[in-house]
């Protein structure tokens, strides 16, 4: 693998790291590593914009990887803007995550994470990986 995917895949694993301890912490513990959590994911959706936007330049990068390149970016960007930043908005004190509220926005947050990191891994990571990230 390369580096640059290496260092995807771990963030991947704090990302699943912090969904964990969300769901197993109660009040303060639980907005501290959703502060955590929306630090780490919007930091990554930024690296790997970059990244996207610099393997699309390079030679060797074809009009399909380029076009799904594009719409990866795009997805991600939808993602964060309609459902991760709302949710980050609507959930950033101790006394709205204890609420039935908050398990359901959850759940539904940490599978779309799960889908998206299954389909980043699988499909998309190594699509970077040959063009030497």
């Amino acid at each position: 693998m390369g580096a640059t995917v290496d260092a995807f895949k771990a963030t991947h694993q704090t990302v699943v790291g912090l969904l964990e301890q969300i769901d197993s912490t109660g009040e303060q513990q639980r907005v501290n590593a959703l502060n955590s959590l929306k630090k780490v994911l919007l930091a990554h959706v930024c690296e790997e914009n970059n990244i996207i936007k610099e393997a699309m330049d390079k030679p060797g990068a074809e009009g399909p990887f380029k076009s799904s390149a594009q719409r990866f970016m795009d997805e991600l960007g939808d993602i964060a803007q309609t459902a991760l930043l709302p949710f980050f908005d609507k959930y950033s004190s101790s006394e709205v995550v204890d609420s039935n509220d908050f398990a359901n926005d959850f759940g539904g947050i940490k599978s779309a994470l799960a889908d998206r990191i299954a389909f980043e891994e699988g499909r998309f990571y190594p699509e970077l990986e040959k063009l030497g990230f």
